[in-house]
């Protein structure tokens, strides 16, 4: 029997249990802050409860989960005589609750292998707590294609079951960046070189800097962009041109050597010197140089970064990268609620 803990604020989960979190979540996350920024920049409206799972004799998390409770835009979706029913006071507390972890590439909760068992019943108990509540009118679960598989006890069929492909990191299986180049098949690696001749013919340099601090004061980013980044402790990495800036990649290091890339293009479109993939490369190149490094993975937009259309992952999968599936059901108890909010 697990022992679980409820938080309806990401800032009141205790700073001991920080650690803990962190290195159930280091294949998704570069840090717990990730998750506070996320907490911080939610909607407004959005209610989170986190739940950490104990062990019965462990005082340190083995699990999390994750819920999201939205309110329900009941003046919007509902016809003119329904919202004319004054006395109906339902409407006002109407709620879809999201369970996912995150962005949901962690699916729906994350455990310890050894609990995963009791932890997966555990989860299953508070998914029917919180749908037998009259204010719980729509649902949506974002599990693990063949690793997560949650019941919904509602008679209603999902509306939506979409799937989408999250970019899974590049395991390091060789000793150098040139190591790793001459293991690609050869179209793939001909296009690489062949992007990093055009880099050079073009009189662009690669910037490397330890800190923010340290980084060019011309940075074409915000300031609270900056502060972010400073307090995540990020490395930056610059595509450089005449004084120029053309792009960078902020680099932030997790736990057990997962090291998380996100580029930045700041070149437009139709002048663009920088082919995408070389943001990919320079990553690359930059996490074979770390001795401490196990995995890359790539972000976007602070996330993981996910494909609707599979045929995206191919030339990542051909370099290495590898992929999972996220299923996300959306179940509505009233009509006119037809997708997820």
């Amino acid at each position: 029997m697990l022992i679980v803990q409820k938080f309806h604020s990401i800032h009141e989960i205790d700073p001991e249990f920080v650690g803990n979190i962190e290195v159930l979540l280091q294949e998704d996350v570069a840090s717990f802050s990730s998750l506070v920024e996320s907490h911080d920049s939610a909607p407004a409206g959005d209610v989170f409860t986190y739940f950490l799972f104990f062990g019965p004799t462990q005082n340190t998390p083995i699990g999390f989960a994750q819920l999201c409770l939205r309110p329900v835009p009941y003046k919007k979706i509902l016809p003119l005589h329904k919202r004319m029913a004054f006395w109906n006071k339902d409407p006002e507390h109407w709620k879809q609750v999201t369970w996912q972890v995150g962005d949901g590439s962690s699916g729906i909760c994350v455990f310890d292998p050894r609990f995963a068992r009791t932890g997966k019943e555990q989860v299953q108990k508070l998914i029917k707590e919180y749908e037998s509540r009259k204010d719980i009118v729509a649902q949506q679960l974002s599990c693990l294609k063949g690793l997560q598989d949650y019941q919904i006890s509602w008679e209603t069929p999902p509306l939506s079951v979409k799937e989408s492909y999250i970019l899974e990191p590049l395991v390091k299986a060789c000793k150098s960046y040139q190591d790793y180049l001459s293991g690609l098949k050869a179209p793939t690696q001909k296009e690489i070189r062949a992007g990093w001749k055009e880099l050079k013919k073009a009189h662009i340099n690669l910037g490397d800097y330890p800190t923010v601090d340290e980084a060019p004061r011309d940075l074409p980013v915000k300031p609270e962009q900056l502060a972010s980044w400073k307090k995540l402790g990020a490395q930056i990495l610059t595509f450089e041109k005449d004084d120029r800036i053309l792009g960078c990649l902020v680099v932030l290091k997790g736990k057990s050597g997962n090291v998380f890339f996100e580029p930045f293009l700041f070149e437009t479109e139709s002048e663009a010197l920088i082919m995408d993939e070389l943001y990919t490369q320079y990553a690359l190149l930059k996490f074979f140089e770390m001795p401490e490094s196990r995995k890359c993975h790539l972000l976007k937009f602070g996330t993981k970064v996910i494909f609707d259309d599979k045929e995206e992952l191919k030339f990542f999968l051909e370099q290495g990268f590898q992929s999972k599936t996220v299923t996300r059901s959306f179940y509505s108890r009233i009509p006119e609620l037809q997708q997820s909010l």
